[in-house]
């Protein structure tokens, strides 16, 4: 029998090994992979994840991957790693060390607090309320749950929410509280249903197999516990693939189906050896032990009796104690060995009464887990009302609103519309008022400056003419000539916009060729080119035909393209393209100059902004141009923008609508 037992929980032990579709080892193996190539918070962050998997596959890895997420983000000041990995460490230390397990997880929850995570907080929580359960402080354990429970349904997580109402019904059932323990798990079931989590609609399943039990509905029980089998081993969940196995076996024990049982228990044994896990290894020997007892072979009723005795003293559970006592006197009886079985009837009585005690405990924890769900009940009760008499508040409000509404409607229309029309004047009137106050300024600050600079000029010009060399007389001329072709262009500009104000312009649109347009511009424009020795290049097709007002198209191209010019380096180049796009000629100037800022680009084109900067060779603007090349383009169906990068160069685009091809 002994080698019987031998060889099957080796063979278990390599079953549990491999029978899962190996989906949270692929899982594990990818993260491992990704470990050599990152660091700092995405570290921390697998690492983490690598715990949470191992807690299903070997409590001892998760336990190292918890702490080398700890190392690692204590080295980087990554709290919320941190506290995750205290989290992690914590949970795995539930029913390995119970103290080590509330320590971490404290430590988990003062660092969510501080840096308020919301969802942490409740996690942790949640794992205080696991942990005080195992220790069978239900008073302690419902507490953390119902707080962990109102965060989870304020925050709105539907899954997590189903978690705090598993774990509350599981504390009513240690309370024998069973119809409200199967309430919160069918609350419980239709969430984890709905989102097809089939990991918690196994361990789900298996506790209302567990009140199936209790209500003597033993064929139901067997039912359910097989289902969560089944889920629990396409899943790979070792822990509760074994808890199933304890459970079916429990059925079959009450079933009087011996061998079957301890067949199932031996299952359950195996795995919870290799996860060491204490409180399964407790309720599985007292279980065996109880079945040896009944079939009477009394040598192995006490040999796991011991063994389940000595795990129940590690974790301090009484219930586990006191049932491996009771086995081991009785067995002792039936053996005639009264020395012992008075030994173990003492222990016995001494731990009964122990648990009488906690029997008191759980008495009062019941009293007060009643009222605080009571308390609970008509607080949302209280909630729900208050909601109704708001809405019922709100409701007649807009009732009455909507009366007041209909009544005034007649009369608020026509002030509306006579503040609709006083608006659109008070906009048009601003406008003008920033058109003027443009005008002005371009007058005072451009205009002003160069006729001052020629009048200047011209007196030097005046007193000093038979004392000027030739190359003297000569370079003053070129400069006056240049400096009146300035002021002349910038009075064109002035009129074209003043015209544009007065909205006195009416464009006078033809079927233009570009690209000739441009070659024009380019010959006006390139003597001021040559001086900079900036190559002009058309490379606009010639196939492409405009819609627009000739005059205005030539005003855009020769500001834009004098721009280009204004601000390219010495030996720069200016080029202009262009390509149609959905019904419009998109026509780009760009050039290798200075560039302009990002916060420069933005206030090109706005009225309200005087924006100026003289040329790479000191030349002077206006800052009129590109205002008034965006008026022209608008009002011919257009639209201008700039692309710019500051020492790079600049482009500008804009569009006219295609006319029809020449035949």
């Amino acid at each position: 029998m002994i080698l019987f037992k031998q060889i099957f929980l080796v063979t278990s032990l390599i079953i549990c090994a491999t029978f899962s579709i190996y989906s949270q080892q692929q899982i594990a193996d990818s993260l491992l992979s990704k470990l050599n190539y990152v660091n700092g918070k995405e570290k921390v962050k697998i690492l983490n994840e690598l715990s949470d998997i191992y807690q299903n596959i070997n409590t001892q890895q998760a336990i190292v991957f918890a702490e080398k997420g700890i190392s690692e983000a204590k080295e980087i000041s990554d709290d919320i790693g941190l506290a995750g990995c205290y989290g992690s460490l914590g949970y795995a230390y539930i029913n390995l060390n119970n103290n080590k397990a509330a320590e971490y997880t404290n430590k988990a929850l003062e660092i969510r607090r501080k840096i308020n995570d919301k969802a942490g907080i409740a996690t942790s929580l949640n794992v205080l309320g696991v942990l005080y359960y195992y220790e069978a402080d239900y008073l302690k354990s419902i507490e953390y749950h119902l707080e962990a429970l109102k965060r989870r349904e304020e925050i709105g997580d539907p899954v997590k929410t189903a978690t705090s109402y598993n774990n509350i019904a599981l504390v009513n059932i240690a309370l024998e509280n069973y119809e409200a323990a199967l309430d919160y798990l069918n609350k419980a079931l239709k969430v984890r249903t709905a989102t097809n989590n089939k990991r918690s609609i196994g361990i789900i399943k298996a506790n209302i197999g567990k009140i199936q039990i209790v209500q003597n509905k033993t064929e139901e029980a067997l039912e359910t516990f097989f289902e969560s089998l089944e889920i629990n081993k396409e899943l790979g969940n070792y822990k509760s693939v074994a808890n199933s196995h304890q459970n079916i076996a429990s059925v079959y024990k009450k079933l009087s189906k011996y061998p079957i049982a301890i067949s199932y228990y031996d299952s359950a044994l195996a795995i919870y050896y290799f996860q060491n896990e204490k409180n399964g290894l407790a309720n599985v020997e007292n279980g065996l032990a109880e079945v040896y007892k009944l079939i009477q072979q009394f040598d192995n009723a006490i040999n796991h009796a011991n063994i389940a005795l000595k795990h129940a003293e590690e974790i301090n559970s009484l219930e586990n104690k006191l049932l491996a006592l009771q086995t081991l006197f009785e067995s002792y009886e039936q053996k005639n060995d009264f020395k012992n079985a008075y030994k173990y009837l003492n222990n016995y009585r001494t731990a009964y009464l122990d648990l009488k005690n906690n029997e008191k405990i759980k008495k009062l924890a019941n009293v007060e887990l009643n009222y605080k769900l009571e308390k609970l009940k008509k607080e949302q009760e209280q909630k729900l009302l208050n909601q109704s008499i708001y809405i019922f508040i709100l409701l007649l409000t807009v009732i009455f609103g909507a009366i007041i509404l209909f009544l005034l409607s007649k009369s608020s229309k026509n002030k509306k519309k006579a503040n609709e029309e006083l608006n659109k004047l008070n906009s048009k009137l601003i406008e003008v008022n920033k058109t003027k106050d443009k005008f002005l300024s371009i007058i005072a600050h451009d205009m002003r400056g160069p006729y001052q600079s020629t009048l200047g000029l011209s007196q030097l010009l005046a007193d000093e003419f038979e004392s000027l060399e030739q190359d003297e007389l000569k370079n003053n001329i070129i400069i006056l000539n240049s400096s009146l072709k300035n002021q002349y262009n910038l009075l064109n500009d002035l009129l074209h916009w003043a015209e544009l104000q007065a909205g006195n312009f009416e464009l006078d649109t033809e079927n233009i060729e570009l690209s000739k347009r441009v070659d024009g511009i380019i010959s006006l424009l390139n003597l001021s080119a040559q001086k900079k020795n900036i190559k002009l290049v058309n490379n606009v097709n010639p196939t492409i035909l405009v819609s627009a007002d000739e005059n205005m198209l030539k005003l855009v191209l020769r500001n834009l393209i004098s721009n280009s010019i204004k601000f390219t380096h010495e030996n720069g180049i200016v080029e202009i393209t262009a390509v149609e796009n959905q019904g419009k000629a998109e026509i780009c100037i760009s050039d290798n100059g200075v560039g302009i800022s990002e916060n420069d680009s933005k206030n090109l084109f706005k009225l309200d902004v005087h924006y100026t900067k003289n040329g790479t060779a000191n030349e002077k603007g206006s800052g009129l141009g590109l205002i008034l090349c965006k008026e022209i383009i608008e009002k011919n169906n257009g639209s201008i923008w700039v692309e710019s990068e500051v020492n790079k160069g600049s482009k500008f685009y804009f569009s006219f609508p295609l006319a029809n091809k020449l035949s």
